[in-house]
């Protein structure tokens, strides 16, 4: 009677697994394990890695498995059979995930300002080490399939992404995309696959958002078209000055149309930038003027009313500024101190 030789084989992989687990435990001496080309089957007991054949077909005898026999030696009893382990196929084929993050940037580098940014897009990569792969991702699980590891490689690629995005502005995003990209690519996203036994092959964003810059441009053209028109050029002064103005005027009372345009003239001289020059008028605007206002009464302080009011406000808006942490304490002093010798 001929004996039944027990194979080990994995079969019917799916092309998007990474990897299977033989369903039992209970290993033969004499069994046949079929390593297919492009995949390898490790050998584990109680967590540990042993043994890594390589494609081919493999009897397992005390010589093929030196590892796992030698601690047979000591945990098991020397050419126990069954004996126990577990086998995983690991496979080393090119696989492609999908990510999509969501974060939060500074809008320059000298900016405090924070918008939210939003990426998605494709990478690729491959096992490059099995042994180092299953002990940094898998080898410390009771129970994990294909689905798990992918799970987790799309978890992990998302945090390295975050981590390595935040360092940059909204600015250097927008001027320098690709030059990031190829940079991470090349540096601390390719090393930080490697420390986990994979090959980071590529990387595409296939799309960045800045989605409240984005609205801000669509319901506030004035000053929205403006901050992304000087986001996307590189201009990191008009950025600063577009975004105290467009921050100001919302702390202030969220009003828009003159109250907005006029923000645009005072907010510049409190942070002492040159003031905002309306256009020349166009012959319909000339057409319209304001009736003639009567003569100011002068105030008990000298000045007339619609100075010291102005005077007035702006002290108010400046209050609000600082409080909103637009600007610091030494700025409001400094700032409140001209404005009150102004008055006097």
């Amino acid at each position: 009677m001929v004996k039944k030789t027990n194979v080990i084989e994995w079969k019917n992989a799916a092309p998007d697994d990474i990897l299977w687990v033989y369903p039992y435990e209970d290993i033969r001496w004499g069994s046949v394990v079929v390593v297919k080309e492009s995949e390898v089957a490790v050998f584990m007991r109680d967590g540990k890695i042993y043994d890594v054949l390589q494609p081919g077909r493999h009897v397992l005898t005390t010589q093929n498995l030196p590892l796992l026999t030698r601690a047979f030696r000591f945990l098991a009893g020397y050419g126990e059979t069954p004996f126990k382990a577990r086998v995983v196929f690991v496979s080393l084929k090119q696989f492609q995930g999908k990510f999509g993050t969501k974060l939060r940037l500074r809008l320059s580098p000298r900016a405090s300002w924070m918008t939210e940014m939003q990426t998605y897009g494709t990478f690729w990569y491959r096992i490059a080490d099995p042994v180092l792969f299953l002990t940094q991702i898998a080898g410390t699980q009771p129970h994990f399939t294909s689905e798990d590891v992918t799970n987790f490689l799309r978890s992990y690629f998302n945090e390295v992404i975050i981590q390595e995005l935040s360092k940059y502005s909204v600015l250097e995003v927008q001027t320098k995309l690709e030059d990031i990209v190829m940079d991470m690519k090349a540096g601390s996203l390719y090393d930080s696959f490697r420390q986990k036994g994979l090959e980071l092959i590529d990387v595409k964003f296939q799309g960045v958002s800045f989605p409240y810059l984005e609205k801000l441009e669509r319901e506030d053209p004035t000053y929205g078209v403006a901050l992304m028109s000087a986001l996307q050029s590189g201009d990191e002064a008009r950025v600063l000055e577009t975004v105290k103005v467009v921050e100001s005027m919302r702390a202030l009372g969220k009003a828009g149309g003159a109250a907005m345009g006029a923000g645009l003239v005072a907010i510049p001289y409190l942070f002492g930038g040159q003031p905002y020059q309306q256009p020349p008028q166009q012959p319909y605007q000339q057409a319209y003027q304001q009736p003639p206002q009567p003569p100011q009464q002068p105030s008990k302080s000298g000045a007339p009313d619609d100075e010291l009011g102005k005077i007035k406000k702006k002290l108010e808006m400046l209050k609000e500024l600082y409080e909103d942490g637009l600007i610091t304490e030494e700025e409001y002093k400094a700032k409140k101190k001209k404005l009150l010798e102004e008055m006097l």
